[in-house]
């Protein structure tokens, strides 16, 4: 007899009702002959568990298919050994070495990451921290984080938390960051240099990293009575956005001899702004960066910029975090710092 179509012969299943369940923990245990809280405790990377154990336990998963309940053995134990972490610029070199960074310690520590990218959008940055909060992350690390101070606390309500480069008033939020003084390196070398005309290319409009870094060179110039810089700000964070910054202050002011930049990537672009007005690096306009990001050293010329230990940076706030989601009443340190130098190279020299 013919069948309509969609319909299954009498006794088969449909294909969801034909996937088996997947194992259970009580089955790896019958299969390593070791009891259920046995392989929890492998599960759950239990340090006094003996070596032989957890190979064997170990085996059996792997030859049953087991994957442990992550959201199920947080509600047992009240812990994902699951980090967050925020960054606002994932085409921004910065922070591949950042995310490296937090990959690194998390996996030393026996944690696993969950990124999100909030393209400096503080709405979205909030949505990312709903979404990581669902997944029931132990702790959060936010980099460049566009919250407001009374959205930090709001978030420090319900979780721990680690900002890089900013610090927050609530005494709950940690903070990792640079050496505050690192901005005064390059200005400072520009000055040595002999040069007295001298320009900003800033950073995001709506980062007090930016705003500090700015007022940083500001004060390095008054420190030596010379003039404020002629700062060029709202050009996005990037080589393009470099490049139309540099053609801006030397429409302004075809004097400048001298330009520090936010990062690396602006630097690049105006070094190409300069260039493709036929003048030299560094004889008619030196140029300093700031992060190191790799390729800065393969630059034409190779780029002068103050050091950044990225993926220490990364590693700190991590670490940091997790000593404090594992202190459980133990006083813990709530800041580091990391120290910066300047890196010098052929983009900078005596001003002619």
């Amino acid at each position: 007899m013919a069948r309509n179509a969609g319909q299954t012969p009498a006794g088969s299943r449909s294909g969801s009702a034909n996937r088996s369940k997947p194992p259970t923990m009580r089955q790896v245990a019958a299969k390593a002959g070791v009891s259920v809280k046995t392989v929890s405790r492998v599960m759950n990377r239990d340090p006094a568990v003996k070596e032989s154990t957890r190979e064997s336990v170990l085996e059996a998963a792997r030859a049953l298919g087991y994957r442990p309940n992550a959201p199920a053995r947080a509600l047992v134990t009240g812990r994902s050994k699951t980090l967050g972490l925020l960054i606002s610029d994932i085409e921004n070199y910065f922070f591949a070495g950042l995310v490296r960074g937090v990959q690194t310690a998390a996996e030393e520590r026996n944690y696993s990451l969950l990124l999100c990218n909030t393209d400096e959008n503080p709405d979205t940055e909030i949505r990312s921290v709903d979404l990581l909060l669902g997944h029931m992350v132990d702790g959060l690390v936010m980099s460049s984080s566009r919250l407001q101070d009374d959205q930090v606390s709001r978030v420090a309500d319900s979780v721990g938390m680690v900002l890089i480069n900013r610090f927050h008033p609530d005494p709950r939020v940690l903070t990792t960051s640079i050496d505050a003084e690192a901005v005064h390196l390059a200005a400072e070398h520009l000055v040595a240099l002999g040069h007295r005309s001298i320009g900003y290319i800033g950073g995001p409009i709506r980062s007090r990293a930016a705003w500090l870094r700015e007022e940083g060179c500001r004060k390095v110039l008054a420190k030596h009575k010379m003039r404020e810089p002629l700062v060029a700000t709202g050009f996005p964070v990037s080589i393009e956005g470099g490049y139309s910054a540099m053609n801006w202050l030397l429409d302004v002011d075809s004097g400048i001899t001298g330009v520090v930049c936010w990062n690396d990537m602006l630097a690049i672009g105006a070094m190409r702004a300069v260039q493709a007005r036929g003048l030299r690096i560094p004889d008619d306009v030196s140029i300093v960066g700031f992060d190191d990001i790799h390729f800065s050293a393969h630059a034409n010329p190779p780029l002068t910029t103050v050091s950044v230990p990225i993926h220490r940076l990364g590693y700190e706030a991590a670490i940091l975090l997790i000593d404090a989601t594992e202190a459980e009443g133990t006083p813990i340190k709530s800041r580091s710092t990391v120290q910066c130098h300047l890196v010098t190279r052929g983009s900078t020299g005596p001003v002619s």
